[in-house]
């Protein structure tokens, strides 16, 4: 990937990108199993990250696709919740594949917004990515990934919860703590109108 692509991205978000455009450049269709392998088997961030811009991005809008970006979060932010040291998915869903274009579609689509983003966002307060509160949004990651089957059947309704499932992973893979308090009171926000304008 060139420089001119990675200019402005935090380095370790520059680097997930690359390796999943890689990824996807070398062959027609990518596994779960082989994404997960090249984000790294312990690497419950960025598969996190990867799962959420999926869901987030067109790949998302595709009948069924949102349920099973659902199932994937939820194995994850469970197993992070949980303390696991080691990223494990189950055989059946680490067959499944989707087109290689598709993936490389996807990070074409979200680097322009994470590069903007890179303005604002580095390490700061990072205690509050790590430990029992890393572990906490790990728990509020996978609740709202329940939400993502149901939405499926409203037009960009999954957008909201994948948008700050997403957001929750970047701050844990780039360590920042306020990242991750905005993204909190957005949610906080997003409750409280939700509640007051439809319950």
């Amino acid at each position: 990937m060139s420089d001119d692509a990675n200019a402005k991205l935090v380095p370790e978000v520059a680097d997930l990108l690359d390796r999943l455009d890689d990824l996807g450049r070398s062959q027609d269709h990518v596994t779960l199993a082989e994404i997960q392998k090249c984000l790294g088997r312990d690497a419950f961030g960025p598969t996190l990250l990867a799962v959420g811009l999926l869901a987030l991005s067109p790949i998302g809008d595709i009948p069924g696709a949102p349920t099973i970006m659902s199932f994937g979060i939820v194995l994850v932010a469970g197993q992070m919740a949980l303390g696991r040291n080691v990223l494990s998915l189950p055989r059946f869903l680490a067959r499944r594949t989707i087109k290689a274009s598709r993936l490389c579609k996807m990070v074409k689509v979200v680097r322009p917004g994470l590069r903007f983003l890179s303005y604002v966002i580095r390490s700061r307060i990072s205690f509050l990515t790590r430990g029992a509160f890393e572990r906490a949004i790990a728990v509020i990651c996978a609740l709202l990934a329940l939400t993502l089957p149901p939405l499926e059947f409203v037009p960009f309704g999954a957008t909201v919860p994948s948008s700050l499932i997403t957001g929750f992973a970047l701050a844990i893979v780039t360590r920042d703590g306020l990242l991750a308090l905005v993204i909190a009171a957005l949610l906080i926000a997003a409750g409280y109108y939700a509640i007051t304008h439809f319950a």
